[in-house]
């Protein structure tokens, strides 16, 4: 009886601490990931930044900007068409709820003519209210791994292959 009791005991003394141990290992993986997918997500932004084109002579230019309201992690991106068109949107990037990958919310402003000349005055974007846009479905802005050419979709557009503008003399 005393071998029964002394091994309960022995198992009692070491199943808590034991739990404890898996419980904060597991924490730890959850908090690597989220880490690892904040640093994925501003990688992002740092390297998607830019002005690009594509061989219709449309331009992408990508911006970080930031907009409370939307998220802390937003490029403001702007598609001027050969034609002169030009639309204009902000993505939200976000981790997924598994925190698995980067998603690529799009917002579109509901009075386009009231927000011109945003890439230049960045600070307007601090004024945005929840009137001022509307969820537009998602993007897929794909880096290539040479970071100069890019594929671009948003709101179920077709994709676009865009590359990285060259700017200044060549020498």
């Amino acid at each position: 009886m005393v071998e029964a009791a002394s091994g309960v005991s022995w198992m009692n003394r070491w199943m808590k601490p034991g739990v404890v141990l898996i419980a904060t290992a597991l924490m730890i993986a959850c908090v690597n990931q989220r880490e690892q997918t904040k640093r994925e997500i501003q990688r992002f932004m740092q390297t998607a930044t830019g002005e690009f084109l594509n061989a219709s002579g449309n331009t992408l230019v990508m911006v970080p900007v930031y907009s409370r309201m939307i998220g802390l992690d937003t490029l403001y991106v702007e598609r001027i068409a050969s034609g002169g068109g030009t639309s204009e949107r902000l993505v939200s990037l976000e981790a997924s709820p598994d925190g698995k990958k980067i998603l690529q919310l799009s917002f579109v402003f509901t009075q386009q003519g009231q927000w011109r000349n945003l890439r230049d005055n960045p600070e307007l974007f601090t004024a945005l209210l929840p009137k001022d846009v509307r969820p537009a479905g998602t993007c897929d802005i794909k880096l290539a791994a040479d970071l100069n050419s890019l594929t671009y979709s948003c709101g179920g557009s077709v994709p676009e292959s865009f590359t990285r503008a060259q700017h200044g003399a060549a020498r």
